[in-house]
């Protein structure tokens, strides 16, 4: 019985606590891997702001992504990234791109383009210990058109 209470307590005190939603701050880096088909690999990272007193972790979720406005697929991030509490460190992780059809044969109109809009939007899952909170992304950020150059 003790247990029981001691649970519930437990829920009320963390469902009570304030949740500030980590903030990107800028320094992405991108690092392509394999081409397998439909599927890219890659790694990416950024400076992410975590408030919170407590380290946050993203779990795998998947965003749509587009580029000068047009759909090229879905992204899946492959793992969990933790971000460290109270601090502003460069986050990396890695990434799986599936293409849409026709998607390649598009990206290629964009490789000699200075900058390119990109836009990637659905939902994102992180969580604290047992506890988790969805949200929603609809992020829009302008790349070099040379980021997308297979190395």
């Amino acid at each position: 019985m003790k247990f029981v209470f001691a649970v519930i307590v437990a829920l009320f005190v963390f469902s009570s606590c304030t949740f500030h939603e980590p903030e990107y701050r800028g320094g992405e880096r991108i690092k392509f891997g394999k081409l397998d088909g439909k599927q890219i690999s890659f790694t990416a990272g950024a400076k992410i702001l975590n408030q919170n007193g407590f380290a946050v972790k993203v779990k795998p979720s998947e965003l749509e992504l587009f580029i000068e406005g047009e759909y090229m697929g879905l992204v899946h991030l492959d793992k969990k990234i933790r971000v460290k509490r109270k601090s502003e460190d460069y986050v990396e992780g890695p990434f799986t791109a599936t293409l849409a059809d026709g998607a390649m044969f598009r990206m290629l109109r964009f490789v000699n383009k200075k900058e390119l809009e990109v836009r990637l939007k659905g939902k994102v899952k992180a969580g604290v210990w047992m506890f988790g909170k969805k949200f929603d992304v609809n992020e829009t950020r302008i790349i070099s058109g040379s980021d997308l150059k297979l190395r």
